[in-house]
């Protein structure tokens, strides 16, 4: 049980509304109740398996990846070490596809932390942190594109260089977006990255 609520209670809060309580509540079916209720050994927990894309996730076409610049344009960027430099994690989808939140966990290389961040101004919410697994509920969006964080960070006078990655959230094993329809369809995202390199 305490399972199920790890999972539910992030999804439900991200949406603000009776609604999407419900809809969260009633998309498990009978079968995964039954197993998620016996006795296991604490993996993290999978709303989505992780197989190849659906065909369905193919044509929503969505992506989570670190840029820095908004415009999504930059993945490879030079510094010096010691310098401040603005990350942005940006999601893409096809504009068919509204979404509504995205999850996804961003990990940074050896020397580079995070000073401070700034959300969209579309945010309504967020949950949990950028390194571990974070959700984040915005108004509901078309796409294509769109910045969600922008992470202000630092490199160590150490740092001789890395790469920057979106990944799975390390609790959900989850990265992708919740779409604004009532089901609250969940769409898996492609990861991405971007290198930082020294002068």
């Amino acid at each position: 049980m305490k399972r199920i609520l790890i999972l539910t209670i992030p999804l439900c809060l991200l949406t603000i509304s009776l609604w999407v309580v419900a809809s969260c509540g009633g998309k498990t079916d009978q079968a995964a109740q039954e197993r998620t209720q016996t006795p296991q050994k604490k993996e993290p927990i999978q709303q989505i398996p992780d197989e190849g894309l659906t065909q369905f996730e193919k044509l929503a076409d969505g992506y989570i990846r670190p840029c820095f610049d908004e415009a999504a344009q930059q993945t490879e960027k030079t510094i010096k070490p010691g310098d401040m430099f603005d990350v942005y994690v940006v999601a893409e989808y096809s504009t068919q596809y509204p979404m509504s939140t995205a999850n996804y966990r961003l990990v940074l290389p050896e020397g580079v932390s995070v000073s401070a961040s700034a959300n969209s101004d579309s945010t309504i919410l967020t949950v949990g942190k950028y390194d571990d697994d974070f959700v984040i509920a915005f108004t509901c969006s078309t796409g294509p594109k769109m910045w969600l964080v922008k992470y202000i960070c630092k490199s160590d006078p150490t740092f001789r260089g890395g790469t920057i990655e979106v990944q799975k959230g390390a609790d959900l094993n989850y990265l992708g977006f919740t779409m604004c329809d009532e089901q609250k369809t969940l769409v898996r995202a492609k990861p991405g990255k971007a290198v930082l390199k020294v002068d």
